[in-house]
């Protein structure tokens, strides 16, 4: 017989699983209603018959925001990636009180609110010709996210022993070399962690593009949010909108999640070395 702890615990789970798959419930069943259903039924009621006219027209209607944030997030995984891979390795070899400050600094820099950035960004972006544009935006996401990066990269590769880098020293190899040759390989699982983090973060970001650019056609968040206006209560495209807009996140993590986890049981490994 399972013990009562075991029993309790596995009730809290269903119940957080119940309220957390609420709204996705919500979602699918919405997105398939009529629109006499719509407005003659509850939110949470399934439809009599399905319908699938409703996706088909948003669906439509945000493939180029779609394309557009496509466009804007792989790119800005990778190289926040990259850089971050770069800053944390210096970083790394560097040592001592200076390195410690810059990461604290970098830590810091991560909890920063969106606001607080908002006027500076935005000036900079029109210095540089690049406000409403889709480089503009990457280039806000970037600012944003590479120093988080940074610090992702920086506590993986603490979890690379420095016997490896000593040995490959000894052995005449330059910084550069040690790079390419031991530390990104090592750095494969948390690279990964890192472009996926960074490109499900971005995916989502809301207020970076409404602050960069105009209308709502260059990211899928501001896409969606113009459904709210647009429907009013009919609520099947809103939540249309939502579902599809939702869908490539969730592939990636689906497809790329146990990279992702692997990344987090070698960080972990690290950490208890």
């Amino acid at each position: 017989m399972p013990r009562l702890s075991t029993v309790t615990a596995s009730i809290i789970i269903a119940l957080f699983g119940l309220v957390w798959f609420m709204p996705v419930y919500a979602l699918i069943v919405g997105s398939l209603k009529s629109l006499k259903e719509v407005m003659g039924t509850p939110v949470l009621s399934p439809p009599e018959s399905i319908d699938t006219s409703t996706l088909a027209k948003v669906f439509w209607e945000l493939r180029g925001p779609l394309l557009n944030t496509s466009i804007i997030v792989i790119p800005t995984a990778f190289v926040s990636a990259l850089i971050g891979s770069l800053a944390a390795y210096a970083i790394y070899r560097r040592g001592g009180k200076i390195s410690d400050a810059i990461m604290l600094l970098i830590a810091i820099s991560t909890y920063i609110p969106y606001h607080v950035i908002l006027v500076p960004l935005v000036q900079f972006t029109k210095t540089l010709g690049l406000y409403d544009t889709l480089p503009g935006v990457m280039f806000g996401f970037l600012i944003y996210y590479t120093p988080m990066a940074a610090l992702l990269m920086y506590i993986f590769i603490t979890a690379i022993p420095r016997d490896v880098i000593e040995a490959a020293l000894v052995d005449g190899a330059g910084e550069w070399r040690i790079l390419r040759r031991v530390v990104l390989p090592l750095l494969g699982p948390g690279i990964t962690s890192t472009i996926i983090f960074i490109l499900i973060m971005t995916w989502n970001n809301f207020f970076i593009p409404l602050i960069l650019t105009r209308g709502y056609e260059k990211h899928i968040t501001l896409k969606i949010f113009s459904y709210v206006g647009q429907s009013g209560t009919l609520y099947n495209q809103m939540f249309a909108a939502a579902l599809i807009g939702s869908i490539p996140p969730l592939i990636v993590f689906i497809f790329l999640g146990r990279y992702f986890i692997k990344g987090l049981l070698v960080l972990g490994t690290g950490a208890k070395g």
